[in-house]
């Protein structure tokens, strides 16, 4: 890959991760992370009870939805830089 697609790819993963972070603070402020976790069976409540875990699948849903939109499956690559970083944004 060249130059400019690393960068590119850099900062679609930090869109991602904004995104996934913005999302994953909604669905806790809201309450559904809450009651997902009370009602759910036990690897959904667990899955949504880890902030790490529920990061990395928010972000791969979103990259796979911008991998289909822009018809470059090399975005599907982009969980593994954005996960950390939506994390930390938590």
């Amino acid at each position: 890959m060249s130059e400019i697609c690393i960068i590119i790819l850099v900062f679609i993963a930090i869109f991602i991760a904004c995104t996934a972070a913005f999302g994953i603070l909604f669905i806790g402020k809201v309450g559904i992370r809450d009651a997902i976790v009370a009602k759910a069976p036990k690897l959904i409540s667990q899955l949504f009870d880890c902030d790490f875990c529920l990061s990395f699948w928010m972000s791969l849903i979103l990259a796979i939805i911008l991998a289909i939109i822009f018809s470059n499956m090399s975005i599907i690559l982009a969980p593994i830089i954005s996960t950390p970083i939506t994390r930390i944004l938590i």
